[in-house]
């Protein structure tokens, strides 16, 4: 035989070999189970097992003391109580072991129960070998915070709602704020009971005009979990006042006032009002003092300059500040009195008679009156004049030393702390 021949017949043996094992192997696949049922028959396979180990879902712990059913639906089940490792087995008569059970887990009231359909995974001790069974301890609690309302400059009402606890006693809730983002329990915080549900609180510590961020909180075994941050500003705390419209103006004073309708939180410790020549006064100006807290008030303006402009407005002070009423303008009384020149008569070469009236001294007291006269128009009194006495009232005056067939002109004057005010002129020739 060639070498040709003696390597297809070797070939042939060797798949003879493969073709003989594989069908021993299949033969062998048949009966095993056979076999084994045959030995459970027999009693030396009687009992099967259930095993695996419990662990929390979320930790990987293992969960001790739980308790472990295994059921058909029919029969009663079989229980055990997983050991501290997590660890159960539960021994089942083959007989009963492919009825299609399943495994029923009781842990405490933290758990959730679950049910596990079981499969047939081989015959003999380790019939449902099912490894971990994972359960769902406890958890972070879920909370949210609510809309906050009722800003004031110290305080804001507002809440939050524990919607789950997390299958543990939610033992605090409540509120935490800060002026930087992401308040914690290490922040400023105000408990608000425990437990689920809604609840809500004033929080009244807080600093006029600033901004706080705030987040509910709730507290269980596991832990504390936050809702979402919100933020707001406080009020500014100042207070809120208007200006009453000003009157009873003369050359030196005037009368206004104001009304306090909110005090911002704070008490009211002044309130008047400014004034100045120039427009917005605060009581770095002129100012009155009218007394403190909320309402109306009167206000004397005094020491003012006749005949002109001026700037006012109502004030009130608190602990925050100063806050400012409308702005009020006005121009006092120029002061000045008001005199009528009265006709010349008795006119002859070298006199005449004239005179006046005062009907108003424009606020302060008529020192000097007469008439003046000149041959040049609009006459002064630093042109020659008469002095016919002071105060209000009529007055006659007796001109003297004029210069024949000369043309004259006449006004009477009042003279007053705001100074000289004319008449109206009169115009006559001596003979």
């Amino acid at each position: 035989m060639d070498k040709g021949q003696f390597k297809i017949g070797r070939i042939i043996s060797v798949r003879r070999a493969s073709f003989v094992f594989i069908f021993m192997l299949v033969a062998f696949s048949f009966l095993f189970p056979s076999c084994i049922k045959q030995l459970e028959k027999e009693g030396i396979y009687d009992t099967t097992l259930c095993s695996g180990v419990l662990l929390d879902q979320r930790t990987n712990n293992p969960v001790a003391d739980a308790r472990i059913s295994l059921t058909d639906g029919e029969l009663l089940p079989l229980t055990v109580v997983s050991g501290r490792d997590g660890s159960f087995e539960i021994e089942v008569d083959c007989d009963l072991a492919g009825k299609g059970y399943y495994l029923k887990v009781e842990a405490d009231s933290l758990y959730e129960s679950r049910t596990i359909a079981l499969t047939e995974m081989g015959f003999g001790k380790q019939f449902y070998e099912i490894g971990s069974v994972y359960v769902v301890g406890p958890d972070f609690p879920l909370v949210s915070t609510m809309e906050f309302w009722a800003v004031t400059a110290t305080s804001v009402h507002c809440g939050g709602n524990v919607t789950d606890g997390g299958r543990s006693d939610v033992v605090s809730r409540g509120l935490c704020w800060s002026t930087m983002q992401y308040p914690t329990l290490r922040d400023s915080v105000v408990a608000v009971g425990n437990g689920t549900g809604v609840f809500e609180t004033t929080i009244s510590t807080l600093h006029y005009n600033t901004t706080y961020y705030i987040r509910a909180y709730a507290t269980n075994g596991v832990g504390t979990s936050y809702g979402e941050q919100l933020s707001f500003t406080t009020c500014d705390g100042l207070p809120s006042v208007t200006t009453v419209a000003v009157s009873s103006v003369t050359p030196t004073t005037a009368s206004s006032g104001g009304n306090v309708v909110s005090d911002g939180g704070f008490a009211i410790t002044a309130r008047g009002v400014c004034w100045s020549t120039t427009m917005q006064p605060t009581i770095s100006n002129s100012h009155t003092s009218d007394g403190s807290g909320l309402g109306s008030f009167i206000s004397s303006v005094t020491n003012l300059e006749p005949n002109t402009t001026y700037y006012l407005r109502a004030y009130a002070t608190n602990e925050a500040g100063t806050a400012y009423g409308e702005q009020m303008s006005f121009t006092t009384l120029s002061g000045l009195a008001t005199v009528t020149t009265s006709e010349v008569t008795a006119v002859t070469a070298t006199s005449a008679t004239c005179g006046g009236s005062v009907s108003a001294d424009g606020g302060f007291a008529v020192t000097a009156r007469g008439v003046c006269y000149s041959t040049t128009p609009n006459p002064t009194i630093a042109s020659p004049h008469t002095s016919d006495g002071a105060g209000l009232g009529d007055f006659v005056s007796q001109l003297y030393n004029l210069s024949s067939g000369t043309t004259y002109y006449v006004r009477a004057y009042a003279t007053n702390g705001a100074g000289t005010v004319y008449g109206e002129e009169r115009v006559f020739r001596t003979e």
